[in-house]
């Protein structure tokens, strides 16, 4: 089996106003399915900094940073203000200014991050995907173990433990890849990303110990070994694109988080040309 590996997806989904709002990148739910809505999205970073929030009340999109942003505010601002505005504090004072060149730029400063989240959302979709069809693996392993262990009960409860147990671990990181996606800290998203790789070593150490249950019954039980075999290569080779598909997250994810900071930069020196020309209203 290939070593655990880490999944890092560094921006991610919140709730605002009771409604929720799905992640730039796209918030998966259980696989296959695709994203319950699409049209609306949400990009979090959480630097230093004031707060600041880019809202387009028409498409449901939020661009946020900082710890101290104002949903309740911004909520009030979607309802009285039309198309897009970029709200923010400053010196512990909110300000919204709708300039159109302003908002251009953050706009555009932003989308780099939100491409390279799409990509690691349907990375994590694929492992998710791979997770569950090794889970399937092991239930038939278990099923056809139960079949050929013929007098031998203990081995055949073994197998079909295992195989729940891996049916189980496929579903449980696909869980975690959804939540390392909706991580809005650093901190939660390493934490995550040890999810992730803890259940991977999981998955690891039951497929050893079901190989372990099949040489058994495959000494005992001769003819069947070829069939027993089969799976476990299927398995294997099931096992393989987990290991590339973790270190593609890995790169992608440093790129995210650089483009990230890019990003957050020039939202703050927008901001203060905005506060500076007078293109910034206080929020009363």
């Amino acid at each position: 089996m290939s070593t655990s590996h880490r999944l890092i997806l560094s921006l991610a989904g919140i709730l605002i106003g009771g409604s929720a709002l799905a992640v730039q990148p796209p918030q998966p739910p259980a696989p296959p399915a695709a994203p319950a809505a699409p049209s609306k999205q949400i990009n979090i970073s959480t630097g230093s900094g004031d707060g600041y929030a880019l809202v387009d009340s028409s498409e449901d999109s939020v661009t946020m940073a900082g710890t101290d942003v104002d949903g309740q505010q911004i909520k009030q601002l979607q309802r009285s203000l039309k198309g897009q505005f970029l709200w923010f504090r400053d010196q512990g004072k909110g300000y919204v200014t709708q300039d159109a060149v302003l908002l251009a730029r953050v706009r555009d400063a932003w989308k780099p991050s939100q491409d390279l989240g799409l990509q690691m959302s349907g990375l994590g979709k694929q492992m998710s995907e791979h997770g569950k069809a090794m889970g399937e693996l092991g239930s038939k392993m278990g099923a056809h173990g139960a079949a050929q262990a013929d007098g031998g009960a203990r081995e055949s409860e073994q197998l079909r433990a295992l195989g729940r147990q891996q049916q189980e671990l496929g579903r449980k990181m696909g869980e975690a890849a959804r939540r390392q996606a909706q991580a809005t800290t650093e901190t939660a998203r390493r934490a995550a990303g040890r999810e992730v790789e803890r259940l991977q070593q999981q998955m690891e150490d039951a497929q050893d110990a079901m190989e372990e249950v099949n040489d058994r019954i495959a000494a005992a039980h001769e003819r069947e070994a070829d069939k027993v075999d089969a799976l476990s290569r299927q398995m294997d080779q099931r096992g393989k694109p987990m290991e590339t598909l973790g270190k593609q997250m890995e790169a992608l994810g440093r790129q995210q988080e650089k483009a990230a900071k890019a990003a957050d930069k020039t939202t703050r020196q927008v901001i203060a040309q905005a506060l500076s020309e007078g293109k910034a209203r206080p929020v009363r």
